[in-house]
Parts: C-alpha cells; sequence; structure tokens
C-alpha cells in the first residue's frame, strides 16, 4: 500500500540521490524498451502510428482533390484494409484496397453488423508470400505512403512490419482501427459509454466507422479487390 512520506525525514543529499537514481531508471528503461508505439504494444518495425482521423484526411478526402494524380504511386497515401472479405463488404473506407491478412475468409454462424464473426469459426488462412505478392502488384512504388487497417489495430500491425520487411520505406499503421475499442475510464477503471447513451456497445467503440464517425462505403470496386477470392465479395 502506498504511504505518504514525510519530506522533512529526508535530507538534501538523500533527496538528491533519489533524483539521480530516479532519472537514471527513466533513462534505462527509455534506452532498453522495444518500439512498442501501438496499442497491442507489438514490435513495430514500420514508420509510426496514425489516427483513423489523419489517415481519412490524408487518404480519401485529399483525393478529392487529387484525381489527377494516380493510386498507388508518387506520394498519394493509399489504405490498405487487411480485414477479411465479409468485414470489408459490410464498409470500408472509399479507395481502400482489401488484402486480407492473416485470414481471408472466417466461416462462422453469427456475423456482426461490421462483418466480423461473433463466434469462433474456421479461417481461411492468408500467407505472407502472397499478402505481399498482392501488394506488390497494387502498388509498386515501394516509396508510397501506406495506411494499413483492421477492426482494432492487431492485424494491422502484423502486416505493416511485413511490408515494412518487403522494403516499403513509409508504413504507418491506424492505430484505432475500422471498428477500435471501447475506452476505459482512467479513475474507474471501467468502460466509457461515450454516446451517453447509458449502455456499452459499437457505438462507444473509438475506431473509424463508429464514435469517430468518419465516412466509410459499401461499394465494391473490383479494381480494389483481393483478385484470388473475387467471387466471394459478391456472395455476402
Amino acid at each position: 500500500m502506498y504511504q505518504a512520506v514525510n519530506k522533512r525525514s529526508i535530507s538534501p543529499a538523500l533527496a538528491a540521490g533519489l533524483m539521480l537514481a530516479s532519472s537514471a531508471l527513466g533513462t534505462a528503461v527509455a534506452a532498453d524498451t522495444p518500439l512498442y508505439a501501438n496499442r497491442y504494444e507489438l514490435p513495430r518495425n514500420y514508420h509510426s502510428e496514425i489516427s483513423a482521423a489523419e489517415a481519412y484526411v490524408n487518404a480519401v478526402a485529399a483525393d478529392d482533390d487529387a484525381d489527377d494524380r494516380e493510386q498507388g504511386s508518387g506520394n498519394r497515401p493509399v489504405i490498405i484494409d487487411v480485414r477479411s472479405i465479409p468485414e470489408y463488404v459490410a464498409g470500408h473506407p472509399r479507395g481502400a484496397y482489401n488484402i486480407p491478412y492473416p485470414f481471408i475468409i472466417q466461416n462462422c454462424s453469427t456475423i456482426t453488423a461490421d462483418g466480423a464473426c461473433a463466434d469462433a469459426g474456421v479461417k481461411v488462412p492468408q500467407t505472407d508470400a502472397d499478402f505481399i505478392a498482392a501488394v506488390e502488384q497494387a502498388i509498386t512504388d515501394k516509396d508510397t505512403p501506406i495506411y494499413t487497417l483492421c477492426r482494432t489495430g492487431h492485424r494491422s500491425v502484423l502486416a505493416a512490419n511485413l511490408l515494412t520487411a518487403d522494403g516499403y520505406t513509409q508504413v504507418r499503421n491506424i492505430w484505432e482501427g475500422f471498428v477500435g475499442q471501447t475506452k476505459v475510464d482512467f479513475y474507474l477503471s471501467g468502460p466509457l459509454d461515450l454516446n451517453h447513451d447509458g449502455q456499452i456497445t459499437d457505438a462507444d467503440k473509438d475506431g473509424w466507422r463508429y464514435y469517430q464517425h468518419l465516412p466509410y462505403t459499401k461499394k465494391l470496386q473490383p479494381e480494389l479487390l483481393y483478385q484470388p477470392y473475387l467471387s466471394s465479395y459478391f456472395g455476402h
């Protein structure tokens, strides 16, 4: 249990020593800590994180004034949505490629409003090599800014690390994901009812689709879809 310390009982020399030790400890931790800058505390080899809001501004909203620039080349940011095909079909950022990773489809009996499985289901896996091959076909310039997106910010980290290892230089992970997670009250250590409707639902999750209310579409553009499973998009 934390106990208050009587400051009068600490000599100036001891206080100085404690401050120095604390400073040294902070430096050591900072120096030895791996790059875990994502919400799942996974190793980060890619460039950095980006918020869903900034990703929307850079890659979607800016697109309205940049029709003359070819997608997938130059400095125009591209979103790669690595969620499964049913999740993408249920809603996705306009102009986002769907290249699923690490699984393509999850077969289950109950599906949520955002296309994810509500129960355990058999997954059709995506190999690292096939994922990379699909990205390389869609985005040939490896200096193109790429934003990876998944449901909550986990699969997208795995994909971002994989793309960086393949030589893509400006890969950023969309921190919150498309659906996001329920926010937690710092003091009460409980879930936050962000919209104050008296219940904790998907509407309180902090991702692209729900609490942030960023625009998304269900329109399917064949050139943006995962080509080996093209027919699967139109069966849902």
